[in-house]
């Protein structure tokens, strides 16, 4: 089983959704190109199977990045679902996608790195809990 340090090496992946104002129809908004995994040498990318990261483009992308085996329909153990929730505790309401996309990198520019850290260092005693628990859902 992996330790900390093995976990500190991997690149986590998420998508999250926000409402603006009280109104929660279903408008996708995607972010525009950014930095790449590139830049970080020797990383391990580790994603869901979600059908985004199945898709013929992705794939053709992610075929030079070493990615964690995560069997289809196994539990979410990405800590980065703990890290959308702190972030939409300190959501304000907003009224506009401008306004939403400023206070979410704001808020994420300002995430305290011990919380993040924290959920990175849990990650052996979560995949330890998801093995004890047969791979049902568990406490994390």
């Amino acid at each position: 089983m992996w330790n900390v340090t093995d976990w500190q090496k991997f690149l986590f992946s998420d998508e999250s959704w926000f409402v603006l104002g009280t109104d929660d129809k279903h408008v996708r908004v995607w972010r525009r190109s950014g930095p790449f995994l590139n830049g970080l040498p020797g990383a391990i990318f580790q994603q869901g199977n979600a059908r985004s990261h199945t898709a013929r483009v992705a794939q053709h992308f992610l075929r030079h990045i070493q990615i964690l085996p995560w069997p289809t329909r196994s539990p979410d153990l990405s800590p980065v679902e703990h890290v959308w929730d702190q972030l939409k505790r300190q959501m304000p309401s907003c009224h506009s996608v401008h306004d939403l996309e400023l206070d979410v990198q704001d808020l994420w520019a300002y995430l305290p790195q011990d919380n993040i850290r924290c959920l990175i260092n849990s990650m052996p005693y979560r995949v330890a809990a998801c093995i004890a628990a047969g791979g049902v859902p568990t406490r994390y």
